[in-house]
């Protein structure tokens, strides 16, 4: 019988890190997502309104996001196992929001604007983890959300983004 391999298929590759500062003030979703003035949206689809628009987040501290190139077609699940898990891979909308106000247009910056996705996961008003897709496309920004629950695969091209502690990023 031939001896079976440990080795561990490793899915994502770390790419680069920014730091958000901390809030002081409530996040209101849907007043962020209707229409600012910052950020050039397309489209804000139906789910993701269901799923967080009355949504308030308190306060966050300052935070690091890493992302991540996704090195072959895969679900949700095995993304979160190799992040280390719901509990590590958890962000915000106040983060996604605030990464999209630095792109408000679609310029460059640390979130793609090729077409392919930026993918977080967030908890929604139901405490279900949600991927949270963000995409440029000619007419502005789209997003999204879809519970890691559906077994959708998210291709190469993709790019995924989680929050990390500062223990994280001198190791890894």
């Amino acid at each position: 019988m031939p001896e079976q391999s440990n080795l561990k298929t490793v899915i994502l590759q770390p790419l680069d890190s920014v730091l958000l500062p901390a809030t002081t003030e409530p996040f209101v979703v849907r007043d962020h997502f209707k229409k600012p003035k910052d950020v050039k949206f397309s489209t804000v689809w139906n789910e993701f309104k269901k799923r967080f628009f009355e949504k308030i987040e308190n306060p966050r501290g300052e935070t690091t996001y890493r992302k991540y190139k996704l090195l072959k077609i895969t679900a949700d699940g095995p993304i979160i196992a190799e992040l280390g898990g719901a509990s590590k891979v958890e962000g915000t909308i106040s983060a996604v929001f605030a990464l999209l106000q630095r792109q408000g247009n679609g310029g460059p910056g640390f979130l793609q604007t090729n077409g392919y996705a930026n993918i977080f996961y967030v908890r929604d008003m139901k405490d279900a983890l949600c991927a949270v897709r963000t995409g440029w496309t000619e007419d502005g920004w789209v997003i999204d959300a879809i519970s890691v629950e559906d077994p959708l695969a998210w291709n190469g091209k993709h790019e995924i983004f989680c929050p990390v502690s500062s223990t994280d990023i001198l190791t890894g």
